[in-house]
């Protein structure tokens, strides 16, 4: 059964205290991620039940992500060289199995209009490349579809028997359950 109908069958199947009105009214089109040329990439296509414009206002409230993302510990915006660009540091919690590790990243954020681009600098970052690209579609007045593509490599190592798997598996998830709270977030703006 491919990820998006096993959301949907396990929103329908649970009880709505378990898993909330809210989080089951995203829409997964696409969930996939893989390990090719030695990058971890994951692919997130989803209708979220919340107009655009609410959608981007979350997405851009950088230092609310620990609020969004469980694994995220600090998010702080370092700077804006232009009023179109942040520099965001991020430091979050990356588990393999019994292992974890404090993971510091700073990205280059460009804003365009419905659209967030992001570069990692390995220089200053426990990874070696990273790029995220989010674009943020109206489907209507009231629902919004976000494709969100991300590559990393990290700075550290990753073990190849079972830990690639983990990550991999790990940024699905992750990735699913930070657009389900963005989108009961952007339903509490009101549009």
């Amino acid at each position: 059964m491919s990820r998006p109908s096993l959301i949907a069958l396990l929103c329908i199947l649970l009880p709505l205290p378990v898993f909330g009105e809210v989080a089951c009214a995203l829409e997964a089109e696409q969930v996939e991620s893989v390990y090719q040329d030695k990058q971890f990439r994951c692919e997130v296509v989803a209708v979220l039940d919340a107009p655009a414009t609410a959608v981007q206002a979350v997405l851009r409230d950088y230092e609310a992500y620990p609020e969004l993302d469980g694994r995220i510990l600090q998010a702080r915006v370092l700077g804006r060289p232009t009023p179109t660009t942040a520099l965001l540091e991020t430091k979050l919690r990356a588990c393999f199995g019994p292992f974890c590790r404090t993971v510091r990243r700073v990205e280059e954020v460009v804003e365009a209009p419905l659209e967030l681009s992001a570069t990692t600098d390995p220089a200053k970052s426990d990874v070696r490349f990273g790029e995220t690209h989010t674009l943020i579609e109206p489907v209507d007045d009231s629902r919004t579809r976000i494709i969100y593509r991300t590559s990393i490599v990290p700075g550290f190592w990753v073990p190849a028997l079972g830990g690639r798997r983990w990550m991999l598996r790990t940024m699905e998830e992750a990735t699913v359950e930070l657009f389900e709270n963005v989108e009961e977030r952007a339903q509490g703006r009101g549009g």
